[in-house]
């Protein structure tokens, strides 16, 4: 669990909470979570990265953000889609960052990153994707497979241990910070508003359209012309998500026009390979950034 300060800032009326330390030279780290309250069982928000902020913080500067509706950040007033996720980082990025940013999304935060690097690329000096089915061209149905049948109610510590469960390649980073984070978000009214909100089966709808909108929008723009920023794409070998091949396809279908694209594979992990494999994860995602800093220089 990280212990980041914390703050929360007005960003478009919407008091969005944020963490953030760490100093240097070289632009900021932007990090985006994954989970979409409503679609899947785990409570998302800035606790999902763990320690790894810490790790980041020590010779970079580090923002983590807690998405609408997760974490410490209401569900505010619109509907969730990814355009408004894209809308709300955008709008955090240029509220807390002095200049282009590295921003590291899993999972959904890797889409609505890919869609802030093809909508605003002023605003980043990398892209990095992590671990998402949401961005890969994976189908459908594999995470309905992953989370069929979970517990009941949520906001337990044994619901959010099966859903973590499920997706991890083992268990020994489902701590007990994790989990009391987990339940304190699953329980807390942002993540609740959220839920309730989406209950009506067309708020569910218009999510699930606004995810294949983007995912379909990234490989159209990709394939037609050069992505607009440097990108790297970090798979995990036992994601039970979105399996290794279709991760190295949303490399192919990116690096046709962008040169300046990477591709990794972390070993012995889940979805979370920045919890459970730690020490490589943040070897290859800052060498891939300060190769970006260094070929800009």
């Amino acid at each position: 669990m990280t212990t980041l300060p914390s703050r929360t800032i007005q960003v478009d009326g919407l008091a969005t909470r944020i963490l953030e330390a760490g100093a240097g030279e070289g632009p900021a780290v932007v990090l985006l979570h994954g989970s979409l309250p409503g679609l899947v069982p785990y409570a998302g928000g800035s606790h999902l990265w763990g320690s790894f902020p810490e790790a980041l913080a020590r010779d970079r500067r580090v923002i983590a953000i807690d998405s609408p509706g997760s974490g410490g950040t209401p569900a505010g007033d619109e509907p969730l889609t990814v355009e408004f996720l894209v809308r709300h980082a955008c709008a955090v990025i240029a509220a807390t960052a002095d200049g282009p940013v590295h921003l590291v999304g899993h999972d959904a935060g890797g889409l609505v990153g890919a869609m802030v690097a093809l909508e605003k690329p002023a605003l980043l000096a990398s892209l990095t994707i992590v671990a998402s089915a949401a961005a890969a061209p994976s189908g459908d149905g594999v995470d309905n497979l992953t989370f069929f049948a979970a517990p009941s109610p949520a906001t337990t510590r044994q619901a959010q241990f099966w859903a973590f469960d499920r997706m991890s390649y083992a268990h020994h980073h489902i701590d007990d910070a994790l989990l009391d984070a987990a339940v304190a978000a699953a329980g807390g009214e942002a993540h609740q508003a959220m839920l309730r909100r989406m209950a009506d089966p067309a708020a569910a709808a218009a999510l699930a359209g606004s995810v294949l909108r983007a995912k379909f929008g990234v490989f159209r723009a990709a394939r037609e012309a050069a992505f607009p920023v440097p990108t790297q794409i970090i798979a995990a070998a036992e994601d039970p998500l979105v399996s290794r091949d279709h991760m190295l396809w949303l490399f192919r279908i990116i690096a046709q026009h962008q040169p300046a694209t990477q591709f990794h594979l972390i070993n012995r992990s889940g979805s979370f390979p920045f919890r459970e494999q730690p020490e490589p994860f943040l070897q290859v995602l800052t060498a891939f950034q300060d190769g970006v800093r260094a070929e800009a220089a």
